[in-house]
Order: structure tokens, then C-alpha cells, then sequence
């Protein structure tokens, strides 16, 4: 948000000689900021679209008393400080919450200028150079400060969206863990590992998110098993495990092709995550770096949760067992740069484990004869 807000006075030279001439003119405007939002006020009222938004007088009063504070101590004073940015986004949040059609909201700024332009050429009818030196000041200021309330809102909008998407997909792993030996807790786990383990890597923030987003999903093609061989107790068959071999496939099935990164990402992991740095893994037998990154970080939180998480079919391997077993496999099984970030995080991941360890007594099917890893 700050970013925005030096992008935004860049971008409308908002600079000193702006904010000298706003507080040389503000007594102008606290003068006249009743007069102003008593037309924008009543805009508002006669709109049918408003009245929705507000609901009922006591909305508007709160939201006028609101609005005019924010004007009178940030936008036309020249404050932009952490309080500004703070009620920007207050601002923002609340008006996406009220439902409030954008268009609606740019039309009240529109009428709040139109207002001001008339308010200047009547106070100041002697000198054209400072009523257009003022009113470049008022108009930079407000647009910037509808543009920060808009980014806010369309990124809470977004956020909605994006929790919503995460909750579907959250879903749909546990789908797939639920029919296994896993308990959800296990997707929650590994695809922070995920994100934590990405990080150490040197991959910026929102590639390590997208990550801890898509790879919850990286069993989803366990839904395409059949019981008779995901639950079935004891060592499978060489022909059974060839069946329970095919779920990534399955899962880059299930998980469509498509332009957005966090779906292409999630079919990745899908698709390679039981592949082996040595190139013995399976579906395809990629090797070293034809394996995508998610895939091979996937690969390793995927093991060290299941080694030293305690199942039916097996006591929980302390955490240096688990260690020794990925240092053992760095090279074979598992990228050694991906090992060494995985070592060099361990606080993070014995973090997560505690915070999202699995609840005492959960009941879990017993697990089918596939090796984990």
C-alpha cells in the first residue's frame, strides 16, 4: 500500500510546492465542506442505487461524518501519512462490504470537484494563475485518493475470491487425503513446508504463496483409485501398485490445463511430485531439472511429513530419522539445493508441525501397501 502511495504522488507530481498550496488554501475549504457534502448528500439520498448501498439515514449520517474527516485532516490538509493510508483502506473495505457500485463512488467524486471548482472561482475571481494553481492542487489529491480507495477495494474483492478459490481447493486435497491414509491436517502441514522451504530457496513471496496454494492438490488423483486398492491393507501387487502409480496422471487430469499460474502450478506438482532427482521416479521418469521446481520441493515435504507423522500401519520416525532419511536420498531421490534449503529452515518446519500437528485420536484409514516415497 505504501508502494501505491509514492507510485500515485509520483505519477501526479504530488510534491512539495502541492501540499504548501493545500494548506494555504484549506480554510477555504473547512469554510465550505458542509455546503459540499451537503449536495453530495443529497445526490446520494434521491439515488435508488445508494439507497441500497446505505440502507437507512443512519448509514449516510456515519458515512458523511466519516468522509468529511477524512477530507479535512488527510486529503485536502496534505497529510498522507499512516493515519491517510489507514483510512484508505478503511475507506475501501467498507464501501466493497456496503456493496457500493464504483460507479457510484467515482460520480461522488466527480460531483465533490465540480463543487469545489465553483467554490474557488467564486472566492478567488481576481487571479486566474491561483485558482488553476489551487485547483491542480484539489484535483491531483482527489483522484489520488479515489485511486488508492479503488485499489483497496478491487483487492479486497480479490481476496474474497481468492479465499473463496483456496477454501474449493482445500476441498478437493482433502477429497483425496480423506480417501487415503492422510488426515487433512497433512495438506495443511506440507504445503506450508512448501511455501517455507521455497523461501529458503531464494523464490520471492508470491511464488512461495501460489506454491503453498497449489500443492495441497498433489494427491488429488487418489480420487481416481479404487478402493480395493488405496484401502487395502498390507503390501499391494506389482499390478496394484501399478494402478495406484497412475494418480498423478489422474491428478493432471482432474486439474485442467489453464493460463492461471496457480492451476498450471498445482497440475505440476500433481503430475511430478513422485518423480526422483536420479530420474527413477514415476510417471515418466524425469530427471534432475526437467523436473519442475514445485514439483521436486513438493517431493521432499510430501516424505519428511509422512515419515515423521505417526499412522496405523507405522510408529512416527523421530525428526533425525526423518533427517537422516533426506540427507541419505539428497542426489537420488531428492535435488540436493532443494535438501540443503530444506535444512537451512528447519526452525520453520518444526514451527509447523506444532501448530498444525495431527489432533490426538483421529481416526484415519489404515494405509494401502505404497511406499510413501
Amino acid at each position: 500500500m505504501q508502494m501505491k502511495l509514492d507510485q500515485w504522488c509520483e505519477f501526479l507530481s504530488i510534491d512539495g510546492d502541492v501540499l504548501d498550496t493545500l494548506k494555504e488554501f484549506l480554510p477555504l475549504i473547512e469554510a465550505n465542506i458542509d455546503q459540499i457534502l451537503d449536495v453530495l448528500y443529497a445526490r446520494l439520498k434521491a439515488s435508488s442505487v445508494s439507497a441500497r448501498a446505505f440502507g437507512n439515514e443512519d448509514t449516510l449520517v456515519r458515512a458523511r461524518r466519516s468522509q468529511k474527516d477524512h477530507w479535512l485532516k488527510h486529503v485536502f490538509a496534505g497529510n498522507f501519512d499512516d493515519d491517510y493510508l489507514s483510512a484508505a483502506r478503511r475507506i475501501g473495505r467498507t464501501h466493497h462490504q456496503l456493496g457500493v457500485d464504483l460507479r457510484l463512488y467515482m460520480g461522488a467524486y466527480a460531483i465533490v470537484l465540480s463543487e469545489l471548482t465553483g467554490i474557488v472561482q467564486a472566492a478567488i475571481s481576481d487571479s486566474r494563475e491561483t485558482r488553476l494553481r489551487y485547483m491542480n492542487a484539489v484535483t491531483n489529491v482527489v483522484f489520488m485518493d479515489m485511486g488508492l480507495a479503488t485499489y483497496v477495494y478491487y483487492d479486497t474483492m480479490l481476496s474474497h475470491v481468492e479465499e473463496m478459490a483456496h477454501q474449493l481447493n482445500m476441498s478437493l486435497a482433502r477429497a483425496g487425503e480423506y480417501r487415503d491414509n492422510e488426515t487433512g491436517e497433512h495438506i495443511v502441514r506440507m504445503s506450508r513446508m512448501c511455501e517455507a522451504v521455497a523461501l529458503s530457496y531464494g523464490k520471492d513471496e508470491r511464488w512461495a504463496e501460489m506454491l503453498r496454494v497449489a500443492s495441497p492438490l498433489h494427491d488429488v488423483g487418489k480420487i481416481g483409485v479404487p478402493d480395493s486398492i488405496l484401502l487395502k491393507p498390507g503390501r499391494l501387487t506389482s499390478d496394484e501398485m501399478d494402478v495406484m502409480r497412475q494418480h498423478p496422471e489422474i491428478g493432471g487430469d482432474i486439474i485442467p490445463e489453464h493460463p492461471a499460474e496457480v492451476i498450471g502450478m498445482a497440475r505440476r506438482i500433481a503430475l511430478t511430485h513422485h518423480e526422483k532427482w536420479d530420474g527413477s521416479g514415476y510417471p515418466i521418469g524425469l530427471r534432475g531439472s526437467e523436473i519442475p521446481l514445485e514439483g521436486r520441493i513438493a517431493a521432499i515435504c510430501d516424505v519428511y511429513d509422512a515419515l515423521i507423522s505417526k499412522r496405523p500401519y507405522k510408529q512416527a520416525w523421530s525428526k533425525e530419522e526423518a533427517i537422516g532419511h533426506i540427507v541419505a536420498s539428497s542426489g537420488t531421490h531428492f535435488d540436493p539445493d532443494v535438501v540443503r534449503s530444506f535444512l537451512a529452515c528447519l526452525s520453520s518446519i518444526d514451527d509447523i508441525q506444532r501448530l498444525y500437528g495431527d489432533p490426538e485420536g483421529k481416526s484415519i484409514h489404515p494405509e494401502t501397501g505404497a511406499e510413501c516415497c
